[in-house]
């Protein structure tokens, strides 16, 4: 037989490799699970990250349409700033031109009343012309008549 010390040393060193072996397994896998661990959160990080990134486009975009209608907006009241500056002008020339038309009409009316008061003496004279004028002629058909 052998030495059996070396028998007993060989078993011994046997059990002991047996032992580390068994320890690196047992860190082995818990490294893995560990490792599966952190595979797991970078995916649904980067999950989250590329939804993330998907919102701030949303979020981009619907700022510039924003951005985009402000501005129509501000040109709209801008330009209705100008019509309504342009119409109180008008307005206000309409109403100057108003009261001027509205003194030519109480000239004319003056005007008017003056020519009606002139036709009513022209034509109460020429109604006393025209009754003389026929007194005259029935007083010379009269006097020729004698």
């Amino acid at each position: 037989m052998k030495n059996p010390v070396l028998t007993i040393l060989n078993a011994i060193g046997c059990l002991v490799l047996t032992g580390l072996v068994a320890f690196q397994w047992s860190k082995e896998r818990t490294s893995h699970q560990a490792l599966q661990s952190v595979r797991m959160e970078l995916a649904e990080t980067s999950a989250m990250h590329t939804a993330a990134i998907t919102r701030s486009t949303a979020l981009e975009r619907d700022i510039t349409v924003l951005k985009e209608a402000i501005e129509s907006t501000q040109q709209a009241a801008e330009a209705a700033a100008q019509d309504d500056a342009t119409q109180s002008a008008r307005t206000s020339q309409l109403q100057a031109d108003l009261t001027v038309a509205q003194e030519q009409t109480k000239t004319w009316q003056a005007a008017l009343a003056e020519r009606d008061a002139k036709l009513k003496q022209l034509n109460s004279d020429l109604v006393s012309t025209r009754r003389r004028l026929d007194e005259s002629i029935a007083r010379l058909k009269a006097a020729g008549a004698r």
